[in-house]
């Protein structure tokens, strides 16, 4: 594919920031030319809590979470914090404004993804997130903290810290 000739000469940083971009656009097609064949995705949470937790294999388990989460929810805005990479090994840090498409609720998302490359391609993406925030705002659990902003989890003070924290 045309693609991969393009992103053949980026830096594996770059190649992220490409398919981050694509992400944030729901750009499916994009984004699985840059991942291998066989590659894992795994969003680390609880199913019940979270929907789009759970191991997707190849490019038809990755078009599949990626088409039911841009169902789910619009991007509103999207920011990469940081890329870090290391040999075959990066991490993103990344954050963005999601709205949940069934009620308009806005949902501010912090992540991070640890990535594997073989050769060129994405090889397995390990994704980490606050899911217990994710099913407070989408109405899968209850939240008993009043305080707790609209879009975040509960602001602990120093006096509710448990000791040693």
């Amino acid at each position: 594919m045309v693609l991969r000739l393009v992103t053949d000469e980026l830096t594996r940083a770059q190649k992220l920031r490409v398919a981050y971009s694509a992400w944030a656009r729901a750009d499916v097609d994009i984004l699985t030319t840059m991942f291998a064949d066989d590659g894992e995705f795994t969003v680390v949470g609880n199913p019940v809590l979270n929907p789009h937790s759970g191991l997707r294999l190849g490019i038809p388990g990755l078009r599949g979470v990626l088409a039911q989460f841009h169902r789910d929810f619009r991007v509103r805005e999207f920011v990469i914090e940081k890329v870090l990479v290391d040999g075959d090994d990066a991490a993103v840090h990344w954050h963005s404004s999601l709205e949940w498409v069934r009620s308009g609720r806005v949902i501010d998302s912090e992540r991070c993804d640890l990535i594997q490359f073989r050769g060129g391609l994405i090889q397995k993406i390990l994704c980490f997130f606050d899911s217990a925030t994710m099913a407070v705002m989408t109405g899968r659990a209850q939240s008993t903290g009043a305080d707790a902003p609209e879009g975040r989890g509960p602001v602990i003070t120093p006096e509710q810290a448990p000791p040693g924290a």
